[in-house]
């Protein structure tokens, strides 16, 4: 291991100089400066640059010393178990026009966050949404990584609609499926809610429940729209005497976006506390798909969803449920067998997943009805319900699967 390895395991010993000068000096230099940068950049490094995407917001603040404790932790298992080099970057600091990134890396040998210019990276893991105006940017970033054969760990967002769509054609996986439709009219809220009385309203994309509300139809023949609101923490609910009320409160709510119908599901419940899953799966160093933990999220009173919840394992919600140990075996061998042909069959139509989060639900017979899948958990409930030594086993098992990858293509490179 170099010198600059040691000191910089998320860095560049070459750009040490620029750290901080860099972004103003290029600013006046031709776009030729720029061009002969990358090129040298290219050509020095050795298939070992790990390029972590994130939001503008994270990017920033990693450069103002405020790391999030997620991205701590990945720079020290990288630092102990991988040594890319490993940096940060957002959608506007990269340089379509000269193929540059100006990223933020952690220079151990002062314990700061730093600036300077990368390559593209070898491996490209994204961490952070994209905003509607970077969307052309990052696409064409996309397309560039792909022409260069820059591994891209997760491939794709998975939007709900899409992998629903690809899923009810699979038949080995279309029992966990809900009956879902895409709406168009008013007609196909006003049908499914006459036929199911109680569903869900899902954006097409979305993280973290924020485009999800639920209707039910209640006995007294009104109906209840509740939604979680990120920015009160609290569960909304509005009551409707009609069906046709409701239609203006939910056009506003997407404000003209797509959005799918689903028949909700029967949900296991504690203390009036709904209750579904998070698996978080990765590949692992041997290119395995492995289970890293399983997660029971338990929902506010009343609240349409568990992303802003606690968490236990599941072997404590067994416990719960009072299960015997036969009944634990055959439901454990159940999920690990739908977990696994759901990881499978998304990558079939998607590409392959260094990791992926898929949540899922048991209802009160104990079937498993899949609910998502999540190309960039957080792992928010893993580490509620794992602590953080399963976070970290989590990052250590992506940073070696990209290791494994990298050996591949080296080996390819010498014969």
């Amino acid at each position: 291991m170099d010198t600059a390895e040691n000191k910089h395991a998320g860095g560049e010993e070459a750009l040490n100089h620029l750290n901080h000068a860099a972004p103003r000096m290029l600013a006046y230099n031709s776009s030729i400066d720029k061009k002969k940068l990358a090129l040298n950049l290219e050509k020095k490094k050795k298939h070992d640059h790990f390029g972590v995407l994130v939001s503008a917001k994270n990017f920033h603040s990693l450069a103002e010393q405020k790391p999030h404790f997620r991205t701590k932790k990945l720079i020290q298992v990288n630092q102990k178990v991988a040594r890319f080099h490993l940096y940060f970057f957002c959608v506007s600091s990269i340089d379509i026009d000269n193929q540059l990134i100006k990223g933020v890396y952690y220079d151990f040998s002062d314990s700061t966050w730093k600036t300077g210019f990368f390559p593209y990276p070898d491996f490209l893991y994204r961490r952070g949404g994209i905003g509607k105006k970077s969307k052309r940017r990052y696409r064409k970033f996309t397309q560039q990584c792909k022409k260069k054969r820059i591994y891209l760990l997760n491939p794709s967002s998975l939007g709900n609609w899409d992998v629903y769509h690809y899923f009810q054609s699979i038949s080995s996986l279309k029992k966990h499926l809900q009956e879902t439709v895409l709406y168009q009219y008013p007609d196909d809220l006003y049908d499914m809610v006459d036929k199911h009385r109680i569903v869900y309203l899902k954006g097409l994309t979305g993280r973290k429940a924020k485009n999800v509300i639920r209707i039910e139809l209640g006995l007294d023949d009104r109906y209840r729209y509740r939604y979680y609101n990120a920015a009160q923490k609290k569960v909304e609910t509005i009551v409707f005497k009609t069906k046709e009320d409701m239609i203006p409160y939910v056009q506003h709510f997407y404000k003209g976006k797509k959005f799918m119908i689903q028949k909700a599901i029967d949900l296991l419940e504690i203390d009036n506390r709904r209750i579904d899953l998070r698996a978080e799966l990765q590949r692992n160093a041997n290119g395995s798909i492995s289970i890293c933990g399983i997660s029971a999220r338990l929902g506010k009173s009343k609240s349409p969803v568990t992303t802003h919840a606690d968490a236990m394992t599941l072997d404590e919600l067994f416990k719960y449920l009072k299960l015997t140990t036969a009944e634990k075996e055959k439901l454990w061998i159940k999920i690990e067998t739908f977990l696994s042909k759901v990881y499978r069959a998304t990558e079939n139509k998607f590409g392959t997943f260094a990791e992926m989060g898929i949540d899922f639900a048991l209802d009160e017979d104990y079937n498993i009805k899949f609910i998502e899948c999540n190309s960039q958990s957080a792992k928010v409930s893993l580490c509620k319900a794992h602590g953080d030594k399963a976070l970290e086993q989590s990052l250590i098992n992506v940073l070696l699967y990209a290791k494994s990858l990298q050996r591949q293509r080296l080996k390819k490179k010498s014969s």
